[in-house]
C-alpha cells in the first residue's frame, strides 16, 4: 500500500504541468467570479508548491519530494522508519547527502563521516543557522521555551562568552554521590512494584529530573515520589508539544488562531506556569547568594546555577554577568538536554538489557566484581566507574541504536562550497541525521542487533575510516558540554539497578521482538509504552 502510494504521488508531481495547462484552459470559459476565486487558490497553491519544491540550486542532490515527507509525518510513521525508508534508501545515490524538506525550508541531510567531520570542524564555514529559532514566532511555544539564544543555538563571539561562562560548572567534580542516593530512591519506588511490570520511561524521567533540579539549580523537586508534582506535570505538557503537527509547519495557527486549539493554549498556559518556576528560582538564588558568602563553599558542591551566576565577574566583555533572561534560556536548555536525553538512553539501556539475559548477566559481573554484592549502601567512586569498561561499551550500543536526539542543529554554508565532492551553495542549511548515521547498513554490519562488542578495542568502531560514524555527543568544537556529566549519571544508575535487580521484559509486551517507538518529529524519540520488571536479587547480608 504504501509503494502505490508514493508511487501515486511521483506521478502527480511529473504530471503537474499538463494539469495546469488544463485548469487555465477550462477557467477561460467561467464566469468572471470563479476565475477570480480559481486564481486566488492558484496563486495560494503555487506560493505553497515552491516553497515545498526541492530548488533548482540542489537538484544536483538526491531529494526527498516533500509530499512523500509530509505523508510521513501526518501518518505518524516512526522517525526510524521513516529515516530507512526515504533517507537511507537514497543516500548512496550521492555520495551520503540527501535533501529534504522541513519546517526551516530546504536542507542537506549529512551521512557521509568525512563530510561531517568538515560540517562540523568548520564552524566558520558551517556555523549553526540563526534560522534555525529565528524562523519560529516569538510567540510559539518552542520559541517561547528556549528563548532566542542560548549555548547549543549561539555563534561566534556570544558562544565563546557563554561557554567561558559555563565551562567551569562542567569541569568540577562529578556528583557521583548524588546520583546514587537518588538511584536508591528509585529503586525503593520499583520495590513496590513487587514485581510486577513498571512503565520505566516515566520513572527514568523523574529521575533525570530530579538530578538536573539539585545539580542545576539546588532545587529539589521531588519527582521520584511525586510523579504527579507541578514541575513534571508542566514539563511534559510543554515538551509534547515542541515538535507538534502542524503547528510546526503552520505556525500562524499558534500565533492568529490559537483560541481554536483549546489543548494548545492548555500548553501554553503551563509554559507559563514553568517560567513562572524558573524565575522564583532565580530571583531565590540571588537574595541567597547576597546574603551568604557562596565563596566559602567549594566549587564541586555549587550547583550549576550559582556556578553560572559567579562566573561572570565583569571584569571584561567575556565574562559579563548573565542577566535574568540569559540565566534562564540556559536553564531551560541544561533541563531540557540534561534529563529528557539522558532519560532515554536509560530507558533504552534497560530495555536491551531486559531482552538479552547474557549480556545483563556480563554486566552485571563486572558491577559486582567492582562494588561488591553485598545489600550495604555502596556508593561507587569515579576510579570505580572507570573499572567498568563492559557496562561502558553497552551504554555506547544503546546510544548507537537508539540515540536520544534525532539532528543536528541545522547548520548554513557561509558562501559556495564543496562536501565530499559535492556542491554546496551559499546559504543552504545542512544537518546531520544520527539514526541515519547510526543506521547504516554500509557503515555497520547488522546494524538493527545489538552488540556491546562493536565498541571494543580494535572492533567495528575502531576500524571504520572516520570516528564520525558514531556521534551521540555531537563533535567537533561544539560537542555536548555536559557529556562527562550524562555518562557518569548513566553509570551509577545502571550499575546499581543491575546490582540489585533482575531486570525482564513482560511476556506479552509489544516490544518483545524490537523497541517499539512512538511518532516523533525532532528533539527525542519516545518509547512507546514500554514495560519492564524489576525483581530483588538475595543480596549477600
Amino acid at each position: 500500500m504504501q509503494v502505490s502510494i508514493d508511487s501515486m504521488i511521483s506521478r502527480l508531481l511529473q504530471a503537474r504541468h499538463g494539469l495546469l495547462e488544463n485548469v487555465i484552459y477550462y477557467l477561460g470559459k467561467q464566469p468572471k467570479a470563479t476565475y477570480i476565486a480559481t486564481a486566488i487558490a492558484l496563486y495560494i497553491g503555487t506560493k505553497i508548491y515552491n516553497a515545498m519544491s526541492c530548488p533548482n540550486t540542489l537538484r544536483h542532490i538526491a531529494y526527498v519530494p516533500a509530499p512523500l515527507w509530509m505523508l510521513s509525518l501526518m501518518r505518524g510513521e516512526t522517525t526510524l522508519d521513516r529515516t530507512k525508508r526515504l533517507l537511507i534508501s537514497r543516500m548512496t545515490e550521492t555520495n551520503g547527502m540527501v535533501s529534504k524538506f522541513s519546517q526551516l525550508g530546504w536542507e542537506v541531510t549529512v551521512m557521509n563521516p568525512k563530510a561531517i567531520k568538515t560540517l562540523l570542524q568548520r564552524t566558520d564555514l558551517f556555523p549553526k543557522s540563526e534560522v534555525t529559532i529565528d524562523n519560529f514566532d516569538s510567540r510559539s511555544l518552542i520559541r517561547r521555551y528556549f528563548g532566542k539564544t542560548n549555548l547549543t543555538l549561539a555563534n561566534g563571539h556570544e558562544w565563546m562568552r557563554r561557554r567561558k561562562i559555563a565551562n567551569p560548572a562542567f569541569k568540577r567534580a562529578l556528583p557521583v554521590k548524588m546520583f546514587a542516593r537518588l538511584t536508591s530512591q528509585a529503586s525503593e519506588q520499583l520495590d513496590q512494584s513487587n514485581g510486577a511490570p513498571v512503565m520505566i520511561a516515566p520513572m527514568m524521567q523523574r529521575f533525570t529530573l530530579d538530578v538536573i533540579g539539585l545539580a542545576g539549580f539546588g532545587f529539589d523537586l521531588n519527582s521520584i515520589s511525586s510523579p504527579d508534582g507541578q514541575w513534571v506535570t508542566a514539563y511534559n505538557e510543554v515538551a509534547d508539544g515542541f515538535m507538534a503537527f502542524p503547528f510546526i509547519f503552520l505556525p500562524v495557527l499558534e500565533t492568529g488562531f490559537i483560541h481554536f486549539f483549546p489543548n494548545r493554549r492548555k500548553k501554553h498556559e503551563q509554559l507559563s506556569k514553568l517560567d513562572g518556576l524558573f524565575e522564583s528560582i532565580i530571583e531565590h538564588k540571588r537574595e541567597t547568594l547576597k546574603k551568604a558568602k557562596s565563596e566559602s563553599v567549594d566549587d564541586n558542591e555549587k550547583d550549576l546555577l550559582t556556578l553560572l551566576m559567579e562566573a561572570g565577574r565583569g571584569e571584561d566583555h567575556d565574562s559579563e554577568p548573565l542577566t535574568n533572561q540569559e540565566l534562564r534560556d540556559e536553564l531551560v536548555l541544561f533541563f531540557f538536554a540534561g534529563h529528557d536525553t539522558t532519560s532515554h538512553a536509560l530507558t533504552c539501556a534497560l530495555y536491551y538489557l531486559a531482552v538479552n539475559p547474557d549480556i545483563q548477566e556480563k554486566a552485571r559481573q563486572e558491577v559486582i566484581d567492582v562494588l561488591g554484592d553485598t545489600q550495604e549502601e555502596n556508593y561507587p567512586t569515579i576510579q570505580q566507574l572507570r573499572q567498568l569498561p563492559y557496562l561502558t561499551r553497552v551504554m555506547k550500543e544503546t546510544l548507537r541504536i537508539a540515540s536520544p536526539p534525532v539532528n543536528l542543529v541545522q547548520r548554513i554554508a557561509q558562501h559556495d562550497t564543496e562536501l565530499e565532492g559535492m556542491a554546496i551553495p551559499k546559504d543552504t542549511l545542512l544537518t546531520v541525521d544520527f539514526y541515519a548515521i547510526h543506521h547504516n547498513p554500509h557503515l555497520w554490519i547488522t546494524p538493527e542487533v545489538f552488540d556491546p562488542d562493536r565498541f571494543n578495542e580494535g572492533g567495528e568502531l575502531d576500524c571504520m575510516d572516520s570516528s564520525y560514524a558514531y556521534l551521540p555527543f555531537g563533535g567537533g568544537g561544539r560537542q555536548c558540554i555536559a557529556m562527562n556529566f550524562s555518562i557518569a549519571e548513566q553509570k551509577v544508575v545502571l550499575s546499581g539497578l543491575l546490582r540489585n535487580y533482575d531486570i525482564s521484559l513482560p511476556e506479552n509486551s509489544i516490544h518483545k521482538h524490537s523497541l517499539q517507538f512512538g511518532p516523533s518529529t525532532g528533539l527525542i524519540v519516545p518509547t512507546k509504552d514500554l514495560e519492564l520488571k524489576f525483581v530483588r536479587r538475595n543480596l549477600v547480608f
